[in-house]
């Protein structure tokens, strides 16, 4: 089955225009019969913003535009979609992301716990627990991007030992080998990794691209360090597991 990683450059500021362009790249991903399309962290926004203020006419609740928008094309297609947003939940602003299921419905919604720099100047901690759910990858869960240098969200992974990891991030570029960090940080753990990223700069911050799709460590397929894009790897549904047998009635019993 397909699972798609959008790459995109988002134009800081300008959440309506990135929908309409982010729109445009799923269903691309999902007419090419993409059955997962996992969108990069905050990916309608940008990034970096010097204070709530800034940022907060681009937030909305979990059911908002971000959802109007995606819901129905998940409904469309029977297909799973995972994308970053900036939430709103009683005036609390989180960095977050939502993962709509084939029936265009909410099936999770994670706000990300470990802050970089750039999100404390607006966000919040992240207060809810790691999602786990099923897909037809298996047992599936969300992280965004600093959560990988959590001690927190790297235990949470040890002990559910999920199938797959959705993993929308703003990975800055510091000019290393960003697989191999995440491999280190997840070491022990060998699942798939389905990471979107945004790629260009802000203020002179870069950011690194090369969103992908790892099984094993193993890219199956890998963007490059600049453009927008959909990048399709194909990645084998999980058997789904047999029923328990029913127990056999003991001689002499009721039939």
């Amino acid at each position: 089955m397909l699972i798609a990683v959008v790459q995109f450059r988002p134009r800081r500021g300008a959440r309506n225009a990135n929908l309409d362009k982010l729109a445009a790249l799923t269903r691309q991903a999902l007419e090419a019969g993409a059955k997962l399309v996992v969108l990069p962290e905050m990916a309608a926004t940008g990034y970096r913003f010097p204070n709530p203020e800034v940022v907060r006419p681009m937030s909305e609740m979990p059911r908002g535009p971000t959802a109007r928008v995606f819901a129905p094309m998940a409904k469309e297609f029977g297909a799973w979609i995972v994308t970053g947003y900036v939430e709103d939940n009683e005036g609390k602003l989180y960095n977050a992301a939502m993962v709509i299921n084939p029936e265009g419905k909410l099936e999770a919604n994670y706000r990300k716990r470990l802050l970089y720099i750039d999100d404390h100047t607006w966000a919040n901690p992240g207060d809810l627990p790691y999602p786990v759910f099923d897909t037809p990858w298996g047992k599936t869960t969300v992280g965004i991007c600093m959560d990988i240098n959590d001690p927190r969200f790297l235990t949470h992974v040890r002990k559910t030992r999920p199938d797959m990891l959705c993993f929308p991030t703003n990975w800055i570029d510091e000019e290393s080998d960003i697989y191999r960090y995440w491999a280190q940080q997840l070491r022990g753990w060998n699942g798939v990794m389905v990471a979107a990223d945004r790629w260009g700069d802000e203020d002179g911050v870069f950011f690194s691209g090369r969103s992908g799709v790892l099984a094993n460590w193993k890219p199956l397929v890998e963007a490059p360090a600049e453009g927008d894009g959909i990048f399709l790897a194909d990645v084998p549904a999980k058997a789904p597991k047999a029923a328990a047998p029913a127990a056999a009635a003991a001689p002499g019993g009721d039939q």
